[in-house]
């Protein structure tokens, strides 16, 4: 049989019902597309987590007060407790040789004043050293010191999204403004940190020291998080184990009993954002395969439809001669052209939406070109799977009975 001759009689038959080969390749390549942008968009979304993660630093140490456990590739907190204090930081920096710089957090969401104009923001209370630890500098004015925080001193550092919420174009340094109830001067506008690896946005905060926060804002005597800066990733392990054995000497707990603290690395937050990936992934794979499911059926329908309409050409080109072979070459081509058309259509939709969500989103544009091939690949396989049992059944017809069909 001439391949080219039936390739020419399969799209002559196919654009004879445009409106009908538009559906079925369309149903094919919605799947493919959905698989090209969900996977270039999900790769995109993990490469700037990854990016994010690794700027806060890979010899990042966090501890956290309570019990946290991976639920669904998020940390979610599972018991609170009180007991982590800042001589906790203290006696971290004091004896732990692996350790550069460590310094507690605390924070609370508060409505912020200056003259007419209000924001709702977080308000972070920390010990200087955690600037250091998250590469925070002063882009205006200055950042508080030790001695603003030995003094418990009334000042603040505002996050840039704060400072253009308050003040626009203008300048905020040594302006008062108040926080809550509580009044405060700017001393500086901080170095901006992007967001974090769940999108918010990390500049809409405002700083305070953290006696102050503690002391004259808030009335509480524990910290939220300690962030601990060690030497090298290599003394990671070890000041891990030392900084266990302060916390539970300060915390009085008894051998046997659980951590009333939870220890986190950079490479953990990496191992649970990982999950979340792997799960992302799994829902791609179902969402694509019953795309192309759904794509396949259709292309089975148009194909027995099709057989139905041709019963008269099939048997009058087995009368003059085509073999059964012919006549399945001929309906398997038309399959697998429609799986092609559909194919060709989603990959350049899903290049499209992917490359469009990656830029909306702000992230480096990812185009998956390994999974657009095997999308591809998938889905003419689609098309030759559904098209073989309507082929097969075009084969099999009697001449003589298909020329006494009606047309």
């Amino acid at each position: 049989m001439n391949i080219r001759r039936a390739a020419s009689i399969s799209l002559s038959v196919l654009f004879g019902h445009k409106l009908r080969t538009l559906l079925s390749s369309l149903a094919v390549g919605t799947g493919v597309a959905a698989v090209v942008m969900m996977v270039g968009a999900g790769e995109a979304a993990k490469r700037d987590t990854m990016s994010k993660i690794q700027s806060f630093g890979t010899d990042l140490l966090t501890v956290r007060a309570g019990r946290f456990k991976s639920v669904g590739g998020r940390m979610r907190g599972v018991a609170r407790f009180t007991t982590l204090k800042p001589r906790d930081a203290q006696h971290i920096r004091k004896y732990v040789d692996g350790v550069e710089k460590a310094g507690g957090t605390f924070h609370r969401h508060a409505t912020i004043t200056y003259k007419n104009v209000r924001t709702r923001t977080d308000v972070m209370a920390v010990e200087p050293e955690v600037f250091g630890i998250w590469r925070v500098h002063a882009s205006e004015g200055r950042l508080f010191e030790q001695k603003d925080e030995f003094r418990m001193a009334r000042v603040c550092v505002l996050g840039p999204t704060v400072k253009e919420n308050l003040f626009g174009d203008g300048d905020p340094l040594g302006v008062p403004l108040k926080v809550g109830n509580i009044p405060l001067k700017v001393i500086g506008v901080s170095s901006p940190r992007g967001q974090d690896t769940d999108g918010d946005d990390l500049d809409d905060v405002i700083y305070v020291p953290l006696s102050t926060g503690m002391k004259r804002m808030y009335d509480v005597d524990f910290l939220e998080n300690l962030l601990i800066q060690v030497r090298d990733k290599e003394s990671m392990e070890l000041a891990r184990e030392e900084i266990t054995s302060i916390l539970r000497k300060n915390h009085r707990l008894k051998e046997g009993k659980e951590d009333d603290f939870t220890i986190q690395d950079q490479s953990q937050l990496m191992e649970t954002e990982l999950q979340t990936q792997e799960a992302f992934a799994l829902l791609v794979a179902v969402v694509a395969g019953l795309s192309l499911l759904t794509g396949g059926i259709g292309i089975f329908a148009v194909m027995l439809i099709s057989l139905r309409e041709r019963r008269r050409e099939v048997g009058l080109r087995r009368a003059i001669g085509a073999r059964h072979r012919d006549i399945l070459v001929q309906f398997l081509l038309e399959a697998s052209m429609l799986s092609l058309l559909g194919g060709i259509a989603g990959e350049v939709i899903g290049f499209a939406g992917c490359y469009i969500i990656c830029v909306s989103s702000g992230w480096a544009p990812v185009l998956p070109l390994q999974t657009a091939v095997g999308a591809f690949a998938v889905s003419l396989a689609t098309g030759l799977v559904f098209g073989i049992y309507p082929a097969r059944e075009a084969s099999k017809l009697d001449p003589a009975e298909s020329l006494r069909a009606a047309v």
